[in-house]
């Protein structure tokens, strides 16, 4: 969540201690910014608050891994999805950040029929994304927490390869509300609506809604004075010294049909949801590594279309 540096030295001063007030800043948003001079958890699967001070830069590299599979009678249709990204987000001014991200894709699909397996694979550079952000639409700081509602804008570039891009522009805009409280438990939620174009083919994918609810709890390890405590738990207290963040997410996504000059194509669209259990471990104060299990609760897409079965997320975040 952007705060400006006067606002964030209010924050820092009501913390019991200046521990408290940078761990609690790695929390809030899926480019996850930090407050001040610390990386503060956030989301891990949904794109909520992408946040940072004036002048501050944070790196956010990540690994996702799905699995998805088609049955129909006795044929069988699998395929394993690795999608690497890396993004950067830049606070340009106080209350403004952008957001570029760069994702890669690998696709690889079994199909089993009669006895007969066959195998593909494609992987190439995807589309583009860069988001801005604005994080002054509502802002509130209290002792040890904080209230913002934020906008954002982005745009998908047809920049990828073709055999991993739709080669069309996609318009993306929406709103996220994140809630810090006691710099221990952070809760944020968002909407994000995007519009898809269509391609030279005349393709257009369906647009898609996002919306997520995540709920964080901060473990910090209390030290116990010298001479106290056996050697697991001083071994507990210097693992964890810079605490953790234990996440329960709610991803859900509907997507609407696809189009082929103005016509929609059966069995394409529909909704997914989510629970999404994740833990963010925070190695040093500017550093912190991540990882989420989506498990899916509802698979409500139209047609014959590969469900997901498992989905892993794993990655790291560095501020600086």
């Amino acid at each position: 969540m952007a705060i400006s540096t006067a606002s964030a030295g209010r924050v820092r001063r009501r913390c019991r201690t200046p521990g408290q007030c940078r761990k609690g800043f790695l929390l809030l948003g899926c480019v996850t910014m930090i407050l001040g001079p610390r990386a503060m958890a956030q989301a891990i699967v949904a794109p909520s608050g992408r946040t940072l001070f004036s002048r501050a830069t944070l790196v956010r590299v990540t690994t996702q891994v799905e699995h998805l599979s088609l049955r129909s009678g006795s044929n069988l249709i699998e395929v394993d999805r690795y999608v690497p990204s890396i993004a950067v987000a830049y606070g340009f001014r106080p209350k403004w950040t952008v957001i570029v991200a760069q994702p890669y894709v690998v696709a690889e699909t079994a199909t089993h029929s009669g006895g007969v397996a066959q195998n593909r694979a494609v992987d190439g550079i995807a589309d583009a994304q860069v988001f801005l952000q604005y994080d002054g639409l509502y802002r509130r700081n209290s002792p040890g927490g904080l209230t913002r509602l934020s906008g954002v804008f982005g745009l998908e570039l047809p920049t990828g390869v073709r055999r991993t891009s739709p080669r069309a522009l996609a318009y993306t805009g929406g709103l996220i509300f994140e809630k810090a409280i006691k710099l221990k438990y952070v809760f944020s939620s968002d909407f994000q609506y995007t519009a898809t174009t269509g391609n030279a083919q005349g393709t257009r994918t369906g647009n898609l809604a996002r919306y997520d609810v995540t709920a964080a709890y901060f473990l910090l390890p209390h030290k116990k004075p010298a001479g106290e405590g056996g050697g697991f738990r001083k071994l507990y207290e210097r693992v964890f010294r810079d605490g953790t963040y234990l996440i329960l997410e709610l991803n859900g996504a509907t997507r609407a049909r696809s189009e082929q000059s103005g016509t929609e194509i059966p069995g394409t669209g529909g909704t997914t949801l989510a629970i999404s259990p994740g833990i963010q471990y925070f190695a040093t104060q500017k550093f912190l590594v991540e990882f989420s299990a989506p498990i899916p609760a509802v698979n409500a897409l139209r047609g014959a279309q590969p469900k997901p079965d498992s989905t892993f997320v794993f990655g790291f975040r560095y501020l600086f």
